[in-house]
């Protein structure tokens, strides 16, 4: 009846040679419902799907297809048809005894409508590739419904009529949630969906197999079976995917009991620590399997047997144990009030991430928000967390989830705060020592408390501002230093204000200029007078003492020190030695302070006295008076001597 039913629906769809082939159906249907394989014999008329041929309707992609040596001669074909679906993929593989032979087997695979999808023609011995693609290990139909692969031993191309097996069977991915809707047994018997059977591969040692089995439904079993380990010589790889160990589909088990076994029966064979059980309606299901062959990839087949009622079954294959790694690529401490945040994260998973989640909270957990992060390029995420206002703290948590179910959590916070704006500016870039220099300020935080950090070389100086009301400030400072200056400002910030600071500025400080005046008494003095020499400094320097140095008629310099009064003047009283020209000069010196100034330089006249005059006429004519008084004295002699000898 299920066959009829099959085909007055495909009566409906296509054309009325599809009723041909269902007739034909009809006489050479083998029923497998309960059957661990199939074999088949064959026809020798050569001939496409839907017209001529002998057919086998396999009712489930679960079971081998034995086809026994000469069961299709050359020349002759069988084509075995699945009922598949699109939204599945499959493993379907051809070999046995038939690979390296002179047997040249050709498989052509047709849709539902009987368009050809793929062919598959390789020479006499070598294994079909039978993937959707020349690449593609799998086969992934274009439409559900019934699936005609056609097996032809080529009439001009073989030379034999080895045995081969034919196998069909889903290919579930690992790490990810499918469903199957499973029938328990009905007066004790097996249904159409009681058993069910699936393969995957995996060089994962550990294997768990989860079953989420609904209220509705008591299984039976759900087992693993080891199928094939290509690198211990049990199966092969066909397009870099392993093929199951040919006997193993049979239920045959190689000696160490590890390989094969496949079968779908209540009683058969089972691995028990590759096994679980429903202990009641609703009880789900886990297998936690170790394979003994580590790094080894290894194909599976899971068997689901339902036991009482009916429901859709949950189950996943999960390899992948390992949470996802989350790295904050941009950890964000502080942000500008008005301003969003923009968080990027690195999300680095052994297999698929499944959700990157952000959730954060303004008020320490209370009410939290969640949204979740969009992919940007490759493994990076990112997510916007709008403008918050001043005063406020962040917290966040970033998860990350896989199709594995693996969780991790990364988590920061930041502040958000207004930051404000600190500008200084100085009155004056130049001052003289003792002289104070002129700070002044904006910044628009009435009452805060500025630092001022004035510095030159080793000299520090550190003064504190208030702001005032209108938000600004001023200071007035006396630097201690003669030298390049340097002045910044900091202000350390609030609860609601981030810290700030103002651009250094620059100013020098240069030692005072002076300048000295001198003045004399009088300009012409007699030998042994006394002449006053009397000046005044500005700026007043006190105490400070003043040279004169006076420059003699011969050039011999004399020098003199009288010190500055509170009034900036000062006053010396000098004899000079020597007639002649004087010079006199005053010198004031410099110091951390003041910078050394001179007078100008002024001159006087000494003049000699009568006596000095005389006493140095007669000492530089000395000669020629002793001589004239030598005459006068002989000639006065010689009068008298005269005179008296007159009379």
């Amino acid at each position: 009846m299920l066959l009829l039913r099959e085909g007055l629906w495909l009566f409906r769809k296509q054309d009325a040679a599809v009723l041909k082939i269902l007739l034909i159906l009809i006489f050479v249907y083998v029923n497998v419902e309960f059957m661990p394989n199939i074999t088949v014999s064959a026809s020798r008329t050569l001939n496409i799907p839907y017209n001529l041929g002998n057919w086998t309707y396999v009712q489930k992609p679960v079971y081998p297809v034995k086809i026994n040596a000469s069961q299709i001669p050359v020349g002759c074909n069988w084509t075995f048809v699945y009922t598949l679906s699109r939204d599945s993929v499959y493993h379907v593989y051809f070999y046995g005894d038939w690979i390296g032979t002179l047997t040249d087997y050709d498989i052509y695979v047709y849709d539902p409508k009987g368009n050809l999808e793929t062919l598959h023609t390789e020479a006499a011995g070598l294994p079909e590739h039978l993937g959707t693609t020349v690449d593609d290990p799998f086969f992934k139909p274009k439409l559900s419904g019934n699936y005609s692969f056609l097996i032809v031993n080529d009439l001009k191309e073989s030379r034999g009529e080895s045995a081969a097996t034919f196998m069909l069977i889903e290919n579930v991915e690992c790490n990810r949630w499918h469903e199957r809707y499973i029938t328990g047994k009905v007066n004790f018997e097996h249904v159409y969906n009681t058993t069910w059977a699936y393969e995957f591969s995996t060089n994962s040692s550990r294997v768990e197999v989860l079953i989420d089995v609904p209220n509705t439904l008591d299984m039976y079993e759900a087992r693993l079976y080891v199928m094939a380990n290509p690198s211990k010589n049990f199966g092969n790889l066909m397009n870099g995917e392993p093929v199951a160990w040919e006997p193993g589909l049979y239920g045959n088990l190689d000696t160490s009991r590890l390989y094969g076994g496949y079968n779908l029966e209540d009683d058969g064979f089972k691995i028990s620590s590759a096994t679980a059980s429903c202990e009641y309606f609703g009880d789900d299901m886990v297998i936690n399997y170790s394979s003994p062959s580590k790094g080894d990839t290894v194909l599976y087949h899971l068997v689901l047997i339902g036991e009482n009622g009916n429901g859709l079954i949950k189950f996943m294959i999960k390899t992948d144990f390992n949470p996802p790694e989350i790295s904050i690529l941009n950890p964000i401490s502080t942000v500008v009030a008005g301003n969003e945040t923009i968080l990027f994260v690195d999300v680095k998973d052994q297999d698929s991430l499944k959700t990157v989640l952000l959730k954060y909270t303004s008020d320490n957990w209370r009410t939290v928000t969640s949204t979740s992060m969009s992919n940007v390029i490759n493994q990076t995420y990112k997510c916007t967390i709008p403008a918050q206002p001043a005063g406020t703290t962040i917290n966040y948590v970033i998860s990350a989830s896989d199709m594995a179910g693996n969780e991790a959590e990364g988590q920061g916070s930041f502040k958000v705060k207004d930051q404000p704006n600190l500008t200084i500016f100085l009155h004056q870039s130049i001052i003289f020592a003792n002289e104070k220099v002129e700070v002044s300020g904006q910044m628009p935080v009435a009452g805060a408390i500025i630092m001022l950090n004035y510095t030159c070389g080793d000299k520090k100086a550190i003064r504190y501002v208030t702001v005032n009301q209108n938000g600004s400030f001023t200071d007035l400072y006396m630097p201690e230093k003669i030298g390049n200056w340097t002045v910044s400002a900091y202000w350390q910030g609030d609860e609601t204000h981030f810290a700030a600071s103002g651009d250094q500025k620059k100013f020098v400080v240069q030692k005072v200029p002076t300048l000295l005046n001198c003045s004399m008494s009088k300009d012409i003095i007699d030998l042994g007078g006394k002449i006053t020499i009397t000046g005044n400094v500005n700026p007043i320097n006190t105490g400070k003492p003043i040279k004169l140095a006076f420059m003699m008629p011969n050039s011999t310099i004399i020098e003199k020190y009288t010190y500055v009064n509170s009034e900036g003047t000062f006053s010396i009283e000098f004899t000079p030695q020597l007639p002649g020209t004087w010079k006199v000069q005053a010198y004031l010196a410099g110091d951390d302070v003041y910078l050394p100034s001179t007078s100008e330089s002024l001159q006087f006249v000494v003049n000699d006295t009568w006596l000095n005059v005389l006493v140095s006429f007669i000492f530089q004519n000395l000669l020629y008076i002793a001589a004239a008084i030598g005459a006068t004295v002989s000639a006065v002699g010689f009068f008298i001597y005269w005179r008296r000898r007159g009379e």
